[in-house]
């Protein structure tokens, strides 16, 4: 949910730095995702190849040749010519760390009733956008409703991966809107300059982001106009808002603190599905 226009230094904290958050968890979900299928590879198989990972993500030899490359970089694996791909210490730390997370959030979805299948691929993008006091709160929930603390994992499916890209890439268009309209409903309209101050981009970026939102029919402006959004990006707006506040609350009912409740509100509200949605909105007060 994108903060209204008075947002400053001065605002409450949890309204401060909720999209640099989001942006930190986009850009070491990869790096989570990949050390995370290279471990279960290892386990599963005794090694994991580049072919292994196409196979496991559903993308391009290039992509995955690509994305391993920055692993080695960040010493996160090793790897040669036609060679397999080995985790260094730090890697096999970072897979280990993930790999509990991703069994709290899969523990705690099917606590909420949720049914497995749709767990599972909640559960791969909801993982990297919460914090460490919403993970113990996750734990303590599945652990109140009797849900084993082991559970068997079924095989990385191409599937969740797809979803998870699919989010993000409504993650920008949702947070855009919802700014916009905000704005407008603060000062009656929305222009670049307080967007660019809002998610903490360049005017470039925004000008960009904003091309694009109009070419998908959310919004129209022109040259030194407001931005205004259409039928389409109002619905949108106000769908967005409406998943954010769900999400919000029900953290706000676990006790997890409210700038920490807001910051992971504000990347899990992008990965929950309709059906965790109603799960999460029938267990918090205020919500039908």
């Amino acid at each position: 949910m994108a903060p209204s226009e008075g947002t400053t230094d001065d605002a409450p904290p949890e309204e401060r730095g909720r999209f640099a958050e989001v942006r930190r968890a986009n850009r070491s979900e990869t790096a989570e995702d990949y050390v995370e299928a290279i471990a279960d590879l290892v386990a599963a198989r005794g090694e994991a190849r580049v072919k292994d990972l196409v196979e496991t993500f559903g993308v391009s030899h290039v992509t995955v040749s690509r994305t391993v490359d920055r692993l080695m970089r960040d010493g996160l694996c090793v790897t040669e010519p036609y060679r397999s791909i080995e985790l260094t210490p730090a890697g096999d730390a970072m897979a280990a760390r993930s790999q509990a997370r991703h069994l709290s959030v899969l523990r705690f979805l099917l606590a909420l009733g949720v049914a497995p299948e749709v767990a599972r691929l909640d559960a791969e993008g909801v993982e990297h956008h919460v914090s460490d006091v919403t993970v113990k709160a996750f734990d303590h929930f599945a652990d109140a409703r009797g849900v084993a603390a082991e559970i068997e994992e079924a095989p990385p499916d191409p599937e969740r991966f797809r979803r998870v890209r699919e989010s993000h890439a409504m993650e920008t268009a949702e947070d855009y809107v919802e700014a916009i309209a905000d704005l407008i409903g603060a000062t009656g309209e929305a222009r670049v300059v307080e967007l660019a101050r809002i998610f903490g981009v360049s005017h470039v970026t925004v000008s960009r982001t904003v091309g694009r939102l109009q070419t998908n029919g959310l919004v129209t402006t022109e040259p030194y106009r407001p931005i205004e959004l259409t039928e389409l990006g109002q619905r949108l707006a106000a769908e967005s808002k409406r998943r954010h506040q769900i999400v919000l609350d029900f953290l706000l009912s676990l006790g997890i603190p409210s700038e920490t409740a807001h910051l992971d509100a504000e990347g899990m509200e992008h990965h929950v599905s309709a059906a965790t949605l109603a799960c999460l909105a029938a267990l918090t007060p205020g919500h039908p």
